[in-house]
């Protein structure tokens, strides 16, 4: 199936500026240390939307947004498909679009805005394009799990809450697996045109599916069920976004909507951990180097 050039750079855009992927590059950094809430990784730290190639005073998103090439300098002078954009935002047509088609004019049409006041370097100016672009898209969840569905148990003895710490973590242990990060294989599966690159992503999908499905079958101390409930729903977050970037080439809106609510869906999940983590810390747990969750209260 050919992916629409409006759809890889609106995607790409939204990959680069919107959503940083910092699970992905923890989780990749060390096994051990997954369960670690990272420091925020802010969009604007040194990342790739701040690349520019070839020198030329455009950041290499901004060159794939106007079609120009990230490699060549001389390509700024007479772009690629900018022209082609124009056209397409501008032309009055009676025919029916597509969602996304109307989606593209519109991101694109406030892009060529930008360019002409002069700002679309500008990084609050880029954020709100991003934003405004996510918020048009009717906004998509996992369902959530209810209290309901979590295993509960009445004993809320410190030892208990220690056991709860050493399973939990020892899902994480069991299921993750190590990948390129998800945000540059989607990106590069749009770029080259070539869905087959998305299949790199199916075996995180499965670990995630194994964590979601691993942390149901713990039993929560009645004090812990609703940080189990969040952790759990994180996940389950976190596998729905991932499963939506998996169809991006067949669905583009899930994909540009996944993109878009990572950072969001990351942060839940850290913050479900951070919450686990002080729990087990402010009742004074501790766990020997040999305990899967020694890593997680004693992070390196």
């Amino acid at each position: 199936m050919k992916i629409g050039k409006n759809i890889v750079f609106i995607l790409v855009a939204i990959l680069l500026v919107g959503g940083s992927f910092v699970f992905a590059e923890y989780r990749n950094k060390n096994a051990e240390n997954i369960y670690v809430a990272p420091e925020v990784v802010s969009a604007t730290d040194k990342s790739a939307q701040d690349v520019d190639t070839d020198g030329d005073g455009m950041k290499d998103w901004e060159e794939i947004l106007t079609g120009t090439n990230p490699n060549d300098p001389k390509s700024k002078e007479k772009p690629i498909a900018s022209a082609s954009i124009i056209k397409d935002i501008t032309q009055q047509t009676a025919e029916k679009i597509e969602p996304i088609d109307a989606l593209s004019r519109e991101f694109f049409a406030r892009y060529m805005e930008l360019r002409q006041l002069g700002i679309s370097d500008d990084k609050y100016n880029q954020q709100d394009l991003i934003q405004k672009t996510i918020d048009s898209i009717p906004l998509i969840q996992a369902k959530p799990y209810l209290i309901s569905e979590i295993k509960v148990k009445a004993d809320n003895s410190k030892e208990a809450v220690k056991q709860y710490g050493n399973e939990m973590t020892a899902v994480f242990k069991k299921y993750v697996v190590s990948s390129r990060n998800e945000g540059l294989i989607v990106k590069d599966a749009l770029q080259k045109d070539n869905p087959e690159i998305l299949k790199e992503l199916d075996p995180v999908v499965e670990s995630y599916k194994n964590i979601v499905n691993g942390l149901l079958k713990i039993e929560a101390p009645q004090s812990m069920v609703i940080m189990h409930l969040d952790l759990v729903n994180a996940m389950n977050s976190t596998l729905f976004m991932m499963q939506s970037l998996r169809k991006a080439t067949v669905d583009p809106l899930a994909g540009i909507e996944a993109a878009g609510q990572w950072p969001v869906v990351e942060k839940r999940f850290f913050d479900s951990l951070r919450a686990i983590q002080s729990y087990l810390i402010y009742l004074g747990i501790t766990y020997a180097a040999t305990d899967p969750a020694y890593y997680f209260v004693y992070p390196k």
